[in-house]
């Protein structure tokens, strides 16, 4: 999935601009694009200390990317993530995705899985405080948490003038727990000046992009 949603992005951001990756894991996403896009700066934030460690290390000869140890979500807090030894990629601060028993549960009963308390900040707050400029796009992976990450974001965006692309990994209204969060954020984007997407026939979980209506074309 990593290598078909960086196929979707460099239309949309140009060789020495700047992407934000929430929910970085341990650097795939952002290794792909930036081989695709060398001279590019990024932020990259992952919570997960494991993980964060696999992330700082896999970049520590890339004075472009930077990775910060932070969740992002609606408020600066802490919390609990939940993380499936089966999928490291499952990490999860929804606690109804993680004890799901019904039809459409990623996990079963007996799924081992640990718990690791983490910091979150929201991503205007963080933005402000490390001075991050101007942004081309944000890629966001928070395992049914994007809602938040995008309601965190939304001050943000409305001091933006030029807006980046969002690509973020939303549910479908049947499976997602949170629907009328994830839906009402939505809107909120398409207010700020973001083409509307259609969510009413989306697969389970699908990567969405976010164009701005006026969106300048990458090189």
């Amino acid at each position: 999935r990593t290598e078909a949603d960086v196929r979707r992005i460099p239309p949309h951001i140009p060789d020495g601009g700047r992407f934000v990756d929430i929910g970085a894991n341990v650097g795939l996403f952002s290794e792909c694009l930036l081989a695709e896009r060398p001279g590019c700066e990024a932020w990259l934030f992952e919570p997960v200390e494991r993980f964060y460690e696999a992330c700082r290390a896999r970049f520590a000869e890339n004075p472009r990317v930077r990775v910060r140890h932070t969740g992002l979500g609606e408020a600066a807090r802490t919390a609990i993530i939940y993380k499936p030894r089966h999928n490291f990629g499952g990490n999860t601060i929804v606690p109804e995705l993680a004890f799901d028993r019904g039809p459409y549960a990623q996990w079963k009963e007996d799924t081992p899985f640990d718990e690791e308390e983490i910091r979150l900040a929201t991503f205007t707050q963080l933005a402000r405080e490390i001075d991050i400029g101007e942004v081309d796009l944000v890629k966001i992976d928070a395992e049914g948490y994007d809602y938040a990450v995008l309601e965190g974001m939304l001050d943000w965006l409305r001091e933006r003038r030029r807006k980046p692309v969002i690509i973020a990994e939303l549910l479908a209204e049947y499976f997602h727990p949170r629907w009328e969060r994830q839906a009402a954020v939505v809107e909120e984007l398409v207010a700020l000046g973001y083409r509307e997407v259609d969510l009413s026939d989306m697969a389970m979980i699908e990567d969405v992009l976010f164009i701005p209506r006026q969106a300048p074309q990458g090189g």
